[in-house]
């Protein structure tokens, strides 16, 4: 979850920030540049390919930027699991990422992402099933609505009401919960009558505690983010609040830190509630790969999550999270949008297209 202020940022905190980031440069050094540049050349990131835009139509490009799948769909999405859903005018269809061309043709009106080589799919006028990377369909089309696998299950929606199978299709939960969440850490949100409560991996209530909670969170290393009438706080497995409910919201844990927000600002807390980065932040991104994706004003930027200050300074009109070395940003906005990739110097790996 992220957050939009409308706000304009306190003058103090303004300054301060425009003294990180035009500060940063000569502040940062070669053990800054060591801690956000990874790896980037191994075999695993030259498998994942990332969607472009170009003349109006989106392709695929390596973590190199190299066009590996010329631009010729009329939309594409982030891959998952090897496979990226593509469409060509309104069905889907997937393309895979090592050799890079498309495996399974645009034949669905929805498509879901891939998880532990499964993903729901809708063909045209009848319900939701889940294909396997061939393209045929191993669990049949029964359900209203259908979510990707997580630890190998699916929420899966039938008259109204949600409940999850197995990735064999066999049922965990019949369909009794008015929504459902996926599962993580071995245990999902389901939403009942009287608030939110978690199951486990067999299908059990686990988690119903004394008090009511009104928004639920995914398990990140044991904690999660849950609302309750004090405000947002977190939870262990055992259900017990581990940091007090009382921020105005929260989102789950990445890299050991969870971003929280306190009046129009967010800022970010490790496990044991200590405030590591003061809220300044208009909207974030959860930590990837050591950096956030940050927002001060109309502006993003990235932080670095060893340092806590801003390592990429350029503003963007949007910015993604890092995956496998690079991130998608945004340049433009309305009829003059441009979408590139940069690297975890801030370089450009693409130069923004449209």
């Amino acid at each position: 979850m992220t957050y939009s202020a409308k706000q304009q940022l306190k003058p103090k905190i303004l300054s301060l920030l425009l003294i990180a980031l035009f500060g940063i440069v000569l502040m940062t050094g070669c053990d800054l540049a060591n801690s956000v540049v990874g790896n980037d050349d191994d075999k695993d990131n030259q498998k994942t390919i990332h969607p472009v835009l170009l003349n109006g139509e989106w392709g695929f490009i390596s973590t190199s930027g190299n066009i590996v799948m010329e631009p010729r769909f009329d939309f594409a999405r982030d891959m998952s699991d090897g496979l990226a859903a593509i469409r060509e005018g309104t069905l889907w269809g997937y393309v895979q990422s090592d050799p890079a061309k498309l495996v399974i043709e645009a034949q669905f009106t929805s498509a879901g992402d891939f998880e532990d080589g499964l993903a729901p799919v809708q063909l045209p006028g009848q319900l939701y099933g889940f294909i396997d990377e061939t393209g045929n369909f191993v669990i049949e089309a029964q359900y209203d609505f259908a979510q990707p696998i997580s630890e190998g299950k699916a929420a899966v929606r039938i008259d109204g009401l949600w409940g999850y199978i197995n990735s064999d299709g066999s049922v965990l939960v019949e369909p009794k919960y008015s929504d459902a969440r996926p599962f993580s850490n071995g245990l999902a949100a389901v939403e009942t009558f009287n608030g939110w409560i978690y199951i486990d991996k067999e299908g059990n209530e686990s988690i119903n505690p004394t008090f009511q909670i009104s928004t639920a969170g995914e398990f990140v290393d044991g904690l999660a983010p849950i609302e309750t009438a004090e405000g947002w706080g977190f939870i262990n497995k055992s259900g017990s609040p581990e940091i007090t409910p009382k921020f105005e919201e929260a989102g789950r844990f990445s890299q050991g830190l969870a971003w929280f927000r306190d009046g129009d600002y967010i800022g970010f807390i490790n496990k044991d509630e200590e405030i590591v980065i003061e809220p300044q932040f208009a909207e974030v991104k959860p930590f990837a790969e050591n950096m956030s994706a940050i927002r001060l004003n109309n502006d993003w930027f990235y932080l670095n999550k060893s340092s806590k200050l801003i390592s990429i300074t350029e503003p963007f009109d949007q910015a993604e999270s890092f995956i496998n070395g690079i991130a998608r940003v945004q340049i433009g906005n309305d009829d003059n949008i441009r979408y590139g990739y940069i690297d975890k110097k801030g370089e450009f790996i693409w130069y923004p297209t449209r």
